[in-house]
This record gives C-alpha cells, sequence and structure tokens, in this order.
C-alpha cells in the first residue's frame, strides 16, 4: 500500500509541476510612464507588447506590470491620450525583470481636437495649462493634483492661493467666501460643472465653499471673464468646481488622515451636551396658538464643559471604472472630514468722542473663545453611457453635508459710563451661546451630448439643486456683574436667555440648451453657438425667536431684582413671548425668482489668431412675501428688470506657445434675498436688515492678459484688468438707538476697479517656483455722516478689496523616488472689510503673512505618507478703524496633520 502511495503521490507532482508554468521560464517588464516635462506618473497610459497579447494599462501613479512573457525579442509601444506614442526595441531573457521607465511628449495638437468626447489630463496640472491655453475666455485653473499636493483639505482653502484671489472667513473662523479680485463674494457664482448650484446660506446667493472637501474635485476653474454662454452675474468672477469623471481606465484612491490644532496644545476644549436640543420650537411642536411653558426649553445645551480636544480626522475614496466595452463610466468618490478648531478674539465698540468730533473713542471691549466642531462629508455619483462616437447621456449626483457645533464664550467690558469710575472698573456682562447647525447641497444633473452631423452638434441639461440648512435652538445666556472702586467684585446676575430656531431652504430647476455649428476649411475654424437657460429658484425662510426672563418678583438678588447666578440647572425663567415670533416677522418670508436667457455667439480661429463674442439677454423677476403681514411695514415686493449683455474677445497667437489676450463683457449682479426683505438678523456683534428698494449692479469688464506656456505646467501670465461697476451694493455699518450697530445694504456711486496680475510656474530639475501677485484699486463715493448730522461724501476703495496680494511656493519633486515638498508663503495685504456709517471710520485689516507646509513620499507599492502643516507663523487677523484704534483681533493658531493614501 505504502509502495502505492508513494507512486501517486510521484505522478501527482510530477503532473503539477510540468502543468504550472515555471518562473525561471519567463520574464517581467516592469517600470513607470511619465510626462517627460513635469516627471509626474501618466495613469492610464497603454503599455503592450507587439502582435501579442500582453498588455496592460498604467496605474494611478504611472506604475505598470506585465508577467509570464516568453523570453524573446519584442518591441514595447507606450501610448496616452495627448502625448506622442513611445516605441522601442527590448531582449527579455528568462527569469529577467526588465525595468522600462519612459517619458511621453505633449502633442503640439490640441488635446480637444483629438475625439469628440475625448477627456483631457484634468486631474493634472498639465492638462491645466493645456485648457487654459485653448480656452477662449480669461482662466486659472488648479487642478486636482495641485490640491492633493497642497496643504489644504478643501476648496476654500485651495482658492486662497490661486491668483487674485483671497476669502473671507466663516463665523466658524475657517475660509468661507471667494473674493475674486477685490470683488467681495456678491460680486461672482459658484458653479458645478458649469452651473449654478443652490446655497445652504440663510443670507446670500453663494456657496460657503469650506464645506467642500478637495479630494471629490479633479480641478477647479476660476473664470475671469465671460462668453455669452456663460451664467452672466458674475462681475468678479465664476468659480467652477469640476467633480470626478470617469477615465478611461479603472482605479482605486483611499485616504486617510489625523491632525490637531496647536489651539487645544494649550487649553481645553469646550463641549456641551447635544442630545437634548430639541429640533424643532415650542410652537412648532405644539397645536396653534400654543402658548410656550418655561419647561418647553432644555438646559444641558447652556451647560459647558472642558474637555481635552479630539484630533481632527480625514478619510476618503475615490472608484472608477468603465463597463461594457466602455461603453459605461462611472465613479463613486467620498470624502469626511471631522475638524476640530477654535480662536481666541476681541471685539471694539468705538463711537465719536462728541457729536462735533471726528474722532473715535473705544465703548466697550469684548473678548471671546470659540470652540468648533466642523464634520463635512462630500459625496460624488456619476454614470454615463456612450451609446456610440456621436451621443452620449450622463447622470450626475453631488451631496455635501455640513455639520458644525460651536460653543462661544464672550465677556463685554463696558469702557465708558455704567459705573466705571477708573481702568478696570465698571459692567461686565457674560454672553455664552451654543449653536449647532446642519447643512446639506445636493445637486442632481443630467446630460447630454450629440453629434447631429459633421457639422451640428447638440447638448443639453436639466438640473435639480436643492440645499438648506437647520439651526435648532441657538441658545444664548446673559449675565452681569461689576468691579467696583476698590475693585472688588459684585455677585454675577441673572439678565436672560434667548432661544432661535432657524430653518432656510433653496431649491433650484434649472434646464439648458445649446446648439453649436462647427465648420473647419482650410486655416479657418467657425464656431457659431445659440442656446438658452431656464431657471426656477425658490427661497424659504423660516425664524422662530424667544426670550427667557427672570421671574418679576422674588430673585434671589432681592424682592423685583434680577436673581444670582450659579448655574444653567438652578436658575428660574420666565417666557416673555410666549407666542414665539408667530407674528409680524420679515425673517419669516418666501422668496421666488425667474432668470431665463438666451444668447448667440460666434468664434472664428486662425492659424495666428482667434476672435468670438456675441449678446447674452438675461430676465429677471424676484417676488418675495412676508408669512404674516403687517398693516403698516412692508410685507411684499417685486424686482423685474432685462440685461442686455454683450462681449468680445481677440487672442492673437504670437507664438505656438505664447498668445496675446484681450477680452470685454459686461455682467450683473442681484442683490440676496434677504437684502431685499426688511428682515432684522441678529449676527452676534449686530442686526442685519433688508432694502425693498435695493437695485442689482450692472458692470462692464475689460481684460488684457500675455501668456506664455514653456512646457509641461510651467507658464507664466502677465495682464491687466478694468471694471466700471453701476449701482454697486455694499452693506453699510450703521448706529442705532438702541445702541446696537446695523447693516444696512445700499447702492453706492458708480465705482471703479483696476488692477494688474502676474502668475508662474517654473522648475529647474527637481527643484521649482510657483507663485502669483495681485495688485487692486478701487474707487467708490458714498455718503458719511460727519460731525454728528452732517453728511459728506467719501471716496474710498470697494468693500473686501485687498490692494496687494502675493503667494510663493517653493516646490521639490523627485518623481523616481516618488516625493513632493511645499512651501508655501501668503501675503495679503491691507483689506477693506467693514464700512462704517461715520466719516473716517471704515474698518480695516491689517496686512497677513501665513505659512504652510506640506510632504509627501511613495513608501511601498501603491501607498504614500503624507503631511500638512498650516498658519505655521500663528498670524493673528487685526482690523482696525482710523489708522491706529484696533478693532478686533482674531488668533487662530497652528494646524498639523499627517495621513496615508493608497491609489492605484
Amino acid at each position: 500500500m505504502w509502495i502505492r502511495l508513494a507512486k501517486l503521490t510521484g505522478i501527482l507532482f510530477l503532473t503539477i509541476f510540468f502543468s504550472c508554468p515555471v518562473f525561471s521560464q519567463t520574464a517581467t517588464v516592469k517600470g513607470n510612464v511619465f510626462d517627460n516635462v513635469t516627471r509626474d506618473g501618466l495613469p492610464g497610459a497603454y503599455v503592450s507588447l507587439n502582435k501579442t497579447s500582453f498588455k496592460r494599462a498604467a496605474d494611478d501613479k504611472g506604475n505598470f506590470q506585465i508577467s509570464d512573457i516568453p523570453p524573446g525579442e519584442y518591441d514595447i509601444i507606450i501610448e496616452n491620450v495627448g502625448y506622442t506614442t513611445s516605441t522601442s526595441h527590448i531582449v527579455l531573457k528568462a527569469g529577467e525583470t526588465l525595468r522600462v521607465f519612459t517619458g511621453l511628449r505633449l502633442e503640439s495638437r490640441e488635446l480637444n481636437e483629438i475625439t469628440v468626447f475625448g477627456r483631457s489630463e484634468r486631474e493634472k496640472e498639465s492638462g491645466s495649462r493645456e485648457r487654459e491655453k485653448n480656452a477662449a475666455n480669461i482662466t486659472n485653473i488648479i487642478s486636482s493634483q495641485a490640491m492633493v499636493r497642497s496643504p489644504d483639505i478643501n476648496a476654500a482653502n485651495v482658492l486662497q492661493r490661486m491668483s487674485g484671489i483671497t476669502v473671507q472667513r466663516s463665523s466658524g473662523g475657517d475660509e468661507a467666501y471667494a473674493v475674486i479680485r477685490g470683488m467681495e463674494p456678491r460680486y461672482n457664482n459658484t458653479l458645478l460643472n458649469g452651473i449654478k448650484i443652490a446655497s445652504p446660506d440663510n443670507k446670500n446667493r453663494f456657496v460657503q465653499l469650506d464645506i467642500i472637501p478637495s479630494d471629490i474635485l479633479s480641478s477647479i476653474e476660476i473664470s475671469k471673464s465671460l462668453l455669452p454662454d456663460m451664467e452672466a452675474d458674475a462681475i468678479g468672477g465664476t468659480v467652477n468646481m469640476v467633480v470626478k469623471d470617469a477615465p478611461d481606465i479603472a482605479s482605486f484612491k483611499a485616504t486617510a488622515g489625523i491632525g490637531y490644532s496647536q489651539l487645544f496644545f494649550d487649553e481645553k476644549y469646550i463641549y456641551f451636551k447635544k442630545s437634548d436640543i430639541q429640533k424643532l420650537s415650542p410652537i412648532q411642536r405644539n397645536p396653534l396658538g400654543y402658548v410656550a411653558q418655561p419647561g418647553d426649553f432644555s438646559r444641558s445645551n447652556l451647560d459647558f464643559q472642558p474637555r481635552q480636544a479630539p484630533p481632527t480626522g480625514t478619510l476618503g475614496f475615490s472608484y472608477t471604472q468603465r463597463f461594457l466595452h466602455n461603453k459605461i463610466g462611472f465613479v463613486l468618490a467620498d470624502n469626511i472630514q471631522n475638524q476640530y478648531y477654535g480662536n481666541i478674539s476681541s471685539r471694539y465698540t468705538v463711537e465719536p468722542i462728541s457729536i462735533t468730533s471726528d474722532t473715535l473713542q473705544y465703548q466697550d471691549v469684548t473678548v471671546f473663545k470659540g470652540y468648533t466642531q466642523q464634520l463635512n462629508n462630500g459625496l460624488v455619483a456619476h454614470i454615463d453611457y456612450v451609446f456610440n462616437s456621436r451621443n452620449k447621456v450622463n447622470i450626475d449626483n453631488f451631496y455635501i453635508y455640513s455639520y458644525l457645533a460651536q460653543a462661544r464664550l464672550s465677556e463685554d467690558t463696558t469702557l465708558i459710563g455704567t459705573g466705571r469710575v477708573g481702568p478696570g472698573t465698571g459692567q461686565i456682562f457674560g454672553n455664552n451661546q451654543t449653536y449647532t447647525q446642519n447643512q446639506h447641497i445636493e445637486n442632481i444633473k443630467v446630460s447630454g451630448q450629440h453629434s447631429l452631423t459633421s457639422n451640428f452638434s447638440l447638448d443639453w441639461a436639466a438640473v435639480m439643486s436643492d440645499a438648506g440648512r437647520r439651526v435648532p435652538d441657538l441658545a444664548a445666556i446673559t449675565t452681569d456683574y461689576r468691579i467696583q472702586a476698590d475693585y472688588s467684585t459684585t455677585a454675577t446676575y441673572f439678565d436672560e436667555i434667548t432661544r432661535q430656531w432657524l430653518k432656510n431652504d433653496d431649491k433650484d430647476y434649472t434646464g439648458i440648451l445649446n446648439l453649436d455649428y462647427h465648420k473647419k476649411w482650410k486655416d479657418n475654424d467657425l464656431e457659431l453657438k445659440a442656446g438658452g437657460l431656464y431657471r426656477s429658484k425658490t427661497r424659504f425662510n423660516n425664524e422662530d425667536d424667544y426670550i427667557l426672563k427672570p421671574p418679576t418678583t422674588n430673585g434671589s438678588g432681592g424682592a423685583g431684582s434680577k436673581p444670582y447666578w450659579t448655574n444653567i440647572y438652578d436658575v428660574q425663567w420666565e417666557v416673555f413671548n410666549t407666542a414665539g415670533t408667530n407674528v409680524y416677522n420679515p425673517n419669516n418670508y418666501k422668496a421666488d425668482e425667474i432668470v431665463f436667457a438666451e444668447y448667440l455667439m460666434a468664434r472664428l480661429k486662425k492659424k495666428k489668431w482667434e476672435a468670438g463674442g456675441g449678446l447674452r439677454v438675461e430676465n429677471t423677476s424676484t417676488d418675495w412675501d412676508i408669512r404674516v403681514h403687517s398693516p403698516t411695514a412692508p410685507s411684499s415686493g417685486n424686482q423685474t428688470y432685462q440685461d442686455f449683455l454683450h462681449s468680445a474677445y481677440v487672442k492673437y497667437k504670437i507664438s505656438k506657445k505664447e498668445n496675446l489676450h484681450f477680452s470685454y463683457f459686461r455682467s450683473i449682479s442681484r442683490p440676496n434675498y434677504y437684502e431685499l426683505v426688511p428682515a432684522p438678523v441678529f449676527a452676534g456683534d449686530y442686526y442685519i436688515t433688508g432694502n425693498p428698494a435695493l437695485l442689482h449692479s450692472v458692470a462692464d469688464n475689460y481684460d488684457l492678459r500675455y501668456e506664455i506656456f514653456p512646457k509641461g505646467e510651467q507658464h507664466l501670465f502677465l495682464g491687466v484688468f478694468y471694471k466700471q461697476i453701476q449701482n454697486p451694493i455694499e452693506q453699510v455699518l450703521q448706529g442705532a438707538s438702541s445702541g446696537v450697530l446695523i447693516l444696512h445694504p445700499t447702492n453706492s456711486y458708480t465705482a471703479k476697479n483696476y488692477g494688474a496680475e502676474l502668475a508662474f510656474t517654473q522648475y529647474w530639475g527637481r527643484f521649482g517656483v510657483t507663485g502669483n501677485y495681485t495688485y487692486t484699486h478701487s474707487a467708490i463715493s458714498s455718503l458719511k455722516q460727519r460731525h454728528g448730522n452732517t453728511a459728506v461724501i467719501e471716496t474710498r476703495p470697494m468693500q473686501g478689496q485687498t490692494d496687494h496680494i502675493a503667494n510663493i511656493s517653493l516646490l521639490y519633486k523627485d518623481t523616481k523616488n516618488g516625493f513632493f515638498a511645499q512651501l508655501a508663503y501668503e501675503y495679503q495685504g491691507k483689506t477693506l472689510s467693514q464700512i462704517s456709517f461715520f466719516y473716517q471710520s471704515d474698518y480695516y485689516q491689517r496686512p497677513m503673512n501665513t505659512l504652510a507646509f506640506s510632504i509627501e513620499k511613495d513608501i511601498y507599492k501603491h501607498f504614500t505618507i503624507f503631511g500638512k502643516f498650516n498658519n505655521l507663523l500663528n498670524t493673528p487677523s487685526i482690523q482696525y478703524v482710523q489708522k491706529t484704534l484696533q478693532v478686533s483681533k482674531d488668533i487662530y493658531k497652528a494646524t498639523y496633520s499627517l495621513g496615508l493614501r493608497y491609489a492605484r
């Protein structure tokens, strides 16, 4: 039996041995395909051995491996869309692993001429340069590749490093809104794949960009001049976020990171309980006519507890694939960011020394600390179906969810009156606030591109965009105490508690149709285009407010006096307004807007030049209505206007690498909805109110830019611009009899804005430098109050305008060893941040210097480690008035993060 078993074992061993390939009898080819200028890997590059079935597509970093190749001689062919083909002869020996590193050159022809539905390398910086070179309008583009390598994790952070752009901070302290060429956010629009998206903001049309993770984007395009087929409400420019598209190869990427804020090395994070926060107000969750009771309001969300701050975390992935012989393309990408950050701030209120003086003095100072958790989740899904080379249909879904929880602790010290008898004495008011917010944006787009004939093509899109914001129970408690002449402190007394429930929704339904005629003959390339847009937009805004006051009698501080403050669980209160704001309240309104646009445009390209232009007509109708009308106050209103917006451009091709680009266009800026409704909204330090008589702005815009594209991602832009704006809209800070400041929107006199821009990228081997500089000057005149009731005209810059912006980054790139480092410096000059009602009393932000650093290193096959370090100089944001009086200071401190990335 043992002899039989041995024979069977031997036969089985020999069968397995001879039926399996022997490693030493075959060979392997592995290597990397890269751009021979930028030295970056080329994902999807196609590697094949001629006259064999051995072929492979390169991975996300340009790496490839072909195994089990019989020994022999072969021609290895390497191809990539937009690049010249490389062919080389190789000899493979048994057991050999041959390494091949090949750099490909960009083809001289334009990428958009390769195929009807071809896709340039949107995610590469070299692809961004090619698109800028071929664009008919003045653009700046940053690719996914540059965003991943930068110190930034969201769209707003990325924008601040682009030419001519600064950002305004959100209430949480992070960057939020783009200011393009000194034009504040109202003069810019936010697009997703070329179409405007709804805004979750309760006051503005634009989108808070710090909630959008940069990892779900393939590029960000800044259009600084407009064409007739582009949405026209953009005087400063357009921010177009281009989400990931289905490439020609399958890919999978994943990212995980962890970080911490320097602020929480020095102090604790202030936490409050969220579970008891009620989503609906007492009136909203009870029958009509309900009388709110003291017990209807929770307490635990005003119980502030110090804890060690958790770390910041990021987690994301993207998956792309094509199926059914490349007919179906699929993309799914998700990115989650859970950030903890804070700020230490001070605010000073100033007023004239006397009614006959323009000199200001401090009235009070508020010192507060903010502790914020912000959770952002961005999801992208895409499916496309290619029927044939002439017809393609796409379905895109873009979803953003953002959760913010913030504790804000503040003390307001009076500097004039109220028992103040010397430095360090007087009345001190405490105001501690808890704030939670949920925001969402969803954009569903169905679109198609169709080649009707050899000359005619048609594209269309139907878009549903929905956004909203929920602020359940914004709670703030006010207390006070006094420091007396002998510096002794009185007891702390309970003043009041305010509770707010805020809700707003923004819904857009958009349809777009474009018909294109394209004809080429000899050195001529003619394009004629016509189309239109229809958008129906609805904005709902709801607010319910309550004031909780101390009991009117038997207060613990004495009969009829305010009670002592001990803690939130012992204090007693009465509901001052038991019906909430279920009465006339301009904050409860509905606004409807219809926009209908049509355009005609033409473009002619010759060997040395191209020119184009056309006319766009935009018709706007806006209606607003307050839920509960008043017999005396404004309760409804509407605006209807039509704009004829013409544009033209000329681009002279000095050489294959140089352009001289001139552009003119007329554009508009519509008022925000809340600016038309006379709604007093409390913003923490002041009230914001509306103006039903506010007009929309119209601007004439001129651009001239010299462009040179030496090779790859290297470039040099030199440009100048000029804008003249009629009826510019500005928020003017006014006084009030109650002592609380009011922001009021007004139309100022015609404004001018002009400047110059420089942008460049240059490499010397592994070392490179990229940067930009923008000078902006604007002039606008408005009425100001002087010497009490005297009105004078004052000329100043436009609100939000920064005189000098400079970005410079030192780069080190070692493609062979998978190493990249970037040291990024930013200078932001003096900025007019807030307009005052008083003469020479506008708020300016002092110049700022910031420094950031990022690094990444390939460690094993598809894995890369990276680090991002921001605000290394701990630069505070300081505002002042009349050159010397500091009115605010915000300190954020540095942030650090480390992470791991997987890509194949």
